[in-house]
């Protein structure tokens, strides 16, 4: 399914696709908590909040409680964007939305849970660096590739397009928000 849609104080497009896969096709295909444990451990925000390794459980029984995933991504379009720092704060600006809209999806399905796209930055300074728990659990999700999951693989096959980045002087076409809802 694709969706566009602009809002009258938008001025660049965001593009909407959706699509369902079993939990058993998620774990085959795109799940390798080893792999990206290992890439997490290497970036400087490993273990600086409570959505990044190491977790005190196995991600891959997390997903078992699940039968179905619900991908869905949001393609940005940075077309007209001036600069570097604009094309990324369309990226912010979304990702504040597209997380409150998993966190309101999963409130409406029954028994699911939503993921967020990229890092949790419900605070400025995570409670996990005082060793204290997490100030915003109902609000704090992971995102695919903390609990072991490859979203480039994903939206490609699932998608056929690719997540781009930017070398910090270059705005790619589109930046990506990834994630969805886990259903039991």
């Amino acid at each position: 399914m694709q969706k566009a849609w602009n809002e009258m104080d938008r001025n660049y497009s965001v593009t909407r696709f959706e699509t369902e896969l079993s939990i058993d096709e998620l774990l085959s295909k795109y799940f390798d908590f080893e792999k990206t444990h290992k890439l997490c451990s290497a970036c400087s925000g490993y273990a600086q909040t409570w959505a990044c390794p190491p977790f005190d459980f196995e991600p891959e029984d997390f997903f078992r409680q699940f039968s179905v995933f619900r991908l869905i991504v949001d393609r940005i379009d940075n077309a007209g964007a001036a600069d570097v720092d604009e094309a990324q704060q369309r990226l912010f600006t979304e990702k504040d939305r597209y997380d409150q809209e998993m966190l309101d999806l999963e409130k409406s399905i029954p028994e699911s849970y939503g993921l967020a796209a990229q890092e949790c930055v419900q605070c400025k300074k995570c409670a996990r660096l005082s060793g204290h728990p997490c100030v915003h659990p109902d609000k704090m999700r992971y995102s695919l590739e903390a609990i072991g999951c490859f979203p480039v693989e994903l939206v490609h096959d699932k998608f056929g397009f690719d997540i781009l980045w930017s070398d910090g002087e270059s705005i790619p076409e589109y930046y990506l928000l990834v994630a969805g809802v886990l259903k039991k």
